[in-house]
């Protein structure tokens, strides 16, 4: 029975870990893909054409070529014959490789297409497959190596997702020049603001993971940054300061409680 459960397990991921690489490879290769082509308005443009208080300053999306480098190096480690059965990789496996595929086709659509309905869908599919990954490995006692090339590298894009998905909305918004919900206004920056900050400390309590927190904190830290010195905007800037502040506690907090009753809090 138990030899059964084991071959069956190798056989889930035979055709998963490949697609791990290829989804972490096509992502790397896609992000400057329109630029090479010359085709398109890269994203950065194209962020730069829908500037509001959300979006943060450049610098902050230095962190694409860490979540880049973070996931190959998971997705060469996870093709080895050790891990066929690994079962952090059972459960998650499919959820890294579809984030990372989305985060491909997002590379070429928003270059060619702008800011829109479905470069929005992309990332909230993303998303969503980001947070239940994480909760599947939450109850799970993983060994070293899982925390950090697997927990870590999904933690690490979804935190760094639940921001993009916001100003991915708040972007799309200001480029269809909406009358009605527009960015652009100092009130509707911060009340979605409030609601990344709020929805970001759910998943942190949820999910009790360090890189999702440190991800989150990192966009958070720079929409505070641009407030300061891009936008000048006391009201941004300080929500986004009470935001970091309350993450890191949250953070700290379960680190607290770990330290006492043992409760995993995973990479």
């Amino acid at each position: 029975m138990s030899q059964d459960l084991i071959l069956s397990a190798r056989d889930s991921r035979k055709w998963q870990a490949p697609a791990i690489l290829a989804a972490a490879a096509a992502q790397i290769v896609f992000a400057r893909l329109t630029d090479v082509a010359n085709i398109g308005q890269n994203v950065e443009v194209r962020s730069a054409l829908a500037m509001h208080p959300l979006v943060p300053l450049g610098v902050a999306f230095a962190i694409w070529p860490v979540i880049y480098l973070y996931a190959l190096v998971s997705a060469v480690w996870q093709i080895g014959e050790r891990r066929r059965s690994n079962r952090a990789l059972r459960e998650v496996g499919w959820h890294l490789a579809g984030i990372y595929l989305l985060n491909a086709v997002w590379e070429i659509w928003v270059p060619l297409r702008g800011f829109d309905m479905l470069s929005i869908v992309m990332v909230g599919l993303a998303l969503i497959l980001g947070i239940s990954g994480l909760l599947r490995l939450k109850p799970l006692n993983l060994s070293g190596p899982d925390e950090w090339l697997v927990a870590g590298p999904l933690a690490f894009v979804t935190g760094w997702l639940t921001a993009a998905f916001v100003i991915n909305i708040t972007s799309a918004l200001v480029a269809a020049h909406n009358p009605i919900v527009n960015p652009m206004a100092i009130n509707i920056s911060v009340t979605f603001l409030l609601g990344l900050i709020a929805f970001g400390a759910v998943v942190v309590n949820a999910t009790h993971s360090l890189l999702y927190s440190a991800a989150l904190v990192w966009a958070l830290f720079w929409v505070m940054m641009a407030n300061i010195y891009r936008d000048h905007l006391l009201s941004m800037s300080s929500v986004a300061l009470g935001g970091m502040i309350i993450i890191v506690s949250i953070t700290v907090w379960q680190l607290y409680e770990n330290s006492h009753s043992g409760e995993p809090i995973h990479a």
